[in-house]
């Protein structure tokens, strides 16, 4: 268990991390899966220093990010953060496995990158592992990238033009994936929140200065703001570990 605490909404000293994200409060809607977005930002709001998000994080926040990926039935990743950060096969540690076990998912969620033109190598090493990539594509992906890519990984195709997120919730939800964890980057983040498909944010907040790096969406968003509440603050290390829900009815009480 990593040492954490809990000061709001009521302080509690010692949290088990693993527990406050399994049981978190999640009013589960019938018509889709429910959508978490996981970043960790610095504390200018930049998401990432020289291209890539590890030197915002530490232990604490990968312990986060591991239980949040224990909870998920999909972990749903842009191309370019794939890229940068070099993303591996997904897996999952040995007591988080015999959790997912014990409530009856798969022993490790399925790995989706979303690029509009399947700009990815085959021979990366996201493609190395036994459980198969899932990438979701636009309509006008390249043949011959598409035809490459569809010898290691499932492809599929979300939207004519670009990837649309409305159209790889619709898909992961036909296969009864309950819960999806969206990695980023910004531009992926933005379409979600543009399609108002985001219904939790779990944010970390570093203690570092980044200076024009990349904000958390960038892109089109909502015309009008997303009302959120804060349902949890835990901190570690210097972070804080922000929990936020989408309140969708405007008379809700925070």
């Amino acid at each position: 268990m990593v040492a954490m605490q809990q000061v709001w909404p009521r302080f509690i000293p010692v949290v088990d991390h693993l527990e406050v994200y399994e049981q978190a409060p999640r009013p589960h809607s019938s018509d889709r899966p429910w959508v978490v977005l996981c970043m960790v930002t610095s504390v200018d709001g930049s998401v990432s220093v020289q291209g890539r998000s590890a030197p915002l994080g530490g232990p604490v926040d990968w312990a986060v990010l591991t239980a949040l990926r224990g909870c998920a039935d999909a972990i749903v990743v842009g191309a370019g953060t794939a890229r940068s950060e070099d993303y591996g096969p997904p897996s999952v540690a040995p007591e988080v496995r015999e959790r997912r076990l014990a409530r009856g998912q798969e022993v490790v969620p399925l790995l989706a990158v979303v690029s509009g033109r399947g700009e990815l190598d085959p021979a990366a090493r996201l493609f190395a592992g036994p459980e198969q990539v899932r990438l979701y594509l636009a309509g006008t992906a390249p043949a011959s990238r598409r035809d490459s890519l569809a010898q290691v990984a499932d492809v599929r195709t979300a939207g004519d033009r670009a990837a649309e997120a409305a159209a790889i919730v619709a898909d992961l939800a036909a296969e009864n994936r309950s819960l999806i964890l969206l990695e980023g980057g910004p531009r992926l983040n933005a379409a979600f929140a543009a399609a108002d498909l985001i219904d939790e944010l779990c944010i970390t907040r570093s203690p570092l200065l980044a200076p024009g790096g990349p904000g958390m969406i960038e892109g089109a968003a909502p015309q009008a703001g997303c009302s959120l509440h804060l349902e949890r603050l835990l901190v570690a290390d210097g972070m804080t570990f922000a929990r936020y829900l989408r309140r969708r009815d405007p008379h809700e009480s925070a």
